[in-house]
């Protein structure tokens, strides 16, 4: 009978009482709802840049130069390139490359006495966060700015490199399936090895995945005459427009408009 008790113990000890001390406290699951809040009161170690801490930043509009943390000025590009309600993995993503193009710009300097300039035709997309947030509806503002600073912080000290180098790190809104070489785009770029013609599935969501532009035969003749203004074309002839090339992701590369008769074509 005591040997019996003795089992029993030993049997509650290893099935019940040894699991339950050695075990980890569970992890709460949170529903979709709870996620959309975890991006509030966020706290984040900062990261220690040896280089790049603070930045030069131009803003084109006065002139006035702006000394500015790298992380702090990150926010708000990220915040004027992509909407915050995107994905948090894309904001993120979307953060390194806002750093690695800062960084690459740092070691490529273009303008005398700033790094970089918040103009997005020039340098890259810049916001301050006041104008961020009157962008937003009220009720979203803080999570929203959050979610991003989040995206930024979690990527911190993170950029893209070629050859242990910052690669220029451009990125477009949609490719139409896929990308293009720099050299087809500005004319230049060639020796950027890592930006290559390279399908991009899942974009046909993306309400500008096709646009189309109609003009008729004369506002396309305006167009052409700002930059060749005594071009005459006849639409009849389907020899006086023609596309006479095109890239390996198959966009028009080179086009043809004949001129007058008794004048050079132009391509």
């Amino acid at each position: 009978m005591k040997k019996i008790i003795i089992y029993l113990l030993l049997f509650i000890t290893i099935c019940f009482i040894l699991p339950a001390l050695i075990s980890k406290k569970p992890v709460p699951v949170s529903t979709p709802e709870e996620n959309n809040n975890n991006y509030k009161n966020t706290e984040t170690e900062e990261y220690d840049y040896i280089n790049y801490g603070k930045i030069k930043l131009l803003h084109k509009e006065t002139g006035q130069v702006e000394e500015v943390n790298i992380d702090d000025y990150l926010c708000n590009v990220v915040s004027a390139e992509m909407p915050a309600d995107y994905e948090f993995e894309a904001l993120k993503a979307q953060a390194v490359v806002a750093r690695t193009y800062i960084v690459y710009k740092i070691q490529n300097k273009k303008h005398e006495n700033a790094d970089i300039c918040d103009d997005s035709t020039c340098c890259q997309a810049w916001i301050s966060k006041d104008d961020r947030l009157a962008r937003w509806e009220e009720s979203k503002r803080e999570s929203n700015w959050e979610k991003i600073s989040k995206a930024v912080n979690e990527t911190a000290g993170k950029i893209i490199t070629y050859d242990n180098k910052p690669i220029n790190a451009f990125f477009h809104s949609n490719s139409g399936g896929k990308t293009e070489i720099p050299v087809n785009v500005w004319g230049g770029g060639s020796d950027m090895p890592y930006l290559q013609v390279v399908e991009t599935a899942g974009e046909e969501g993306y309400s500008q995945y096709n646009s189309e532009i109609e003009l008729t035969n004369e506002e396309l003749l305006e167009k052409i005459k700002v930059k060749y203004q005594d071009i005459q074309i006849d639409f009849q002839n389907n020899e006086d427009i023609k596309i006479l090339e095109y890239t390996e992701s198959r966009k028009s590369k080179n086009c043809k408009v004949r001129k007058s008769r008794n004048s050079r074509d132009r391509s």
